[in-house]
């Protein structure tokens, strides 16, 4: 079978955009690269060839040069180029290596080996089609935010789970219940089957949308790695789930959109705890005041 090889150079700050939309269109795994010395990144995607490509290429770029009007930039190029599945099959694969991250975690891929820290928590990830390997920055701030803020017998809601790495990560530092969910059905597929590969199906529930907006109530923690347009929509919801004094740690939030994110929290009654930095990107940790606002 022949495969097309869609590569789309983006600024930073649409790189989850663009990845959410190459995924959508159903491509068979994606990979990211940061072009060195600059704020924008290479996101490559493997489609199929069939009768169908052109019309799901036409869709596909329709949706990426659709990006400014909500709020993001517009890929810089996009380049199509043809390979054999053995080429792709692996191609993705060997961006993808154990790393460590903050003081307690290691993300470990299904295929690698890791003989690094023995106490380090290790997640196994297969990250298939959906997002999330740990090495983007937005992954990486909540993951550390997690570290230190998940405690024992909290429970979690993960909201755009994509591959599952951050149920993971707050089930693994000791977080009982973790509700996980994601608008799109192959990552929240990917997503299971993540779970399962890391032991933990009795502890994280990867729910249908409807079924997350009932049971992801009364919660500890939030933790959205989206973009900061959806956060700020979303605020007021993650505000009624979370119990007073819960935690919500938000990613994926460009420094130029920061002071938005920073008013939409303060209007749906959250204290801010500290804000994270990494390059362009911002991760914010807030608290919910634990009495109603006047």
């Amino acid at each position: 079978m022949r495969w097309a090889e869609i590569i789309v150079g983006t600024p930073d700050e649409s790189v989850e955009a663009v990845t959410a939309i190459l995924l959508e269109a159903e491509c068979h795994g994606v990979s990211e690269r940061a072009v060195p010395g600059e704020r924008t990144r290479s996101v490559t995607g493997f489609f199929p060839v069939s009768d169908q490509f052109t019309l799901t290429l036409d869709a596909v770029e329709e949706r990426l040069m659709d990006l400014p009007r909500h709020g993001l930039l517009a890929p810089l190029d996009i380049t199509l180029k043809h390979t054999e599945e053995a080429d792709w099959a692996n191609e993705w694969k060997k961006y993808f290596k154990p790393v460590e991250i903050g003081e307690r975690l290691v993300i470990k891929p299904s295929w690698e080996a890791y003989g690094g820290d023995p106490n380090r928590v290790v997640i196994e990830i297969d990250p298939g089609q959906a997002f999330g390997t740990g090495g983007h920055q937005t992954t990486r701030l909540c993951l550390m935010a997690l570290e230190r803020f998940v405690q024992p017998g909290m429970v979690v809601a993960d909201i755009g789970t994509g591959s599952g790495i951050l149920a993971i990560a707050a089930a693994k530092l000791g977080a009982p219940i973790v509700h996980a969910t994601d608008i799109d059905r192959l990552p929240r597929e990917i997503a299971r089957e993540n779970v399962r590969r890391n032991g933990l199906e009795g502890r994280i529930i990867i729910h249908e949308m409807d079924a997350f907006d009932s049971a992801a109530v009364g919660c500890d923690l939030v933790v959205a790695n989206i973009i900061a347009l959806t956060i700020i929509e979303l605020t007021p919801s993650i505000a009624d789930r979370l119990k007073p004094g819960g935690v919500f740690i938000s990613s994926g939030i460009v420094e130029e959109r920061l002071p938005d994110v920073l008013a939409a929290l303060a209007a749906s009654g959250f204290e801010v705890l500290e804000t994270r930095e990494d390059e362009i990107w911002r991760a914010v940790v807030a608290r919910k005041f634990t009495h109603a606002l006047p």
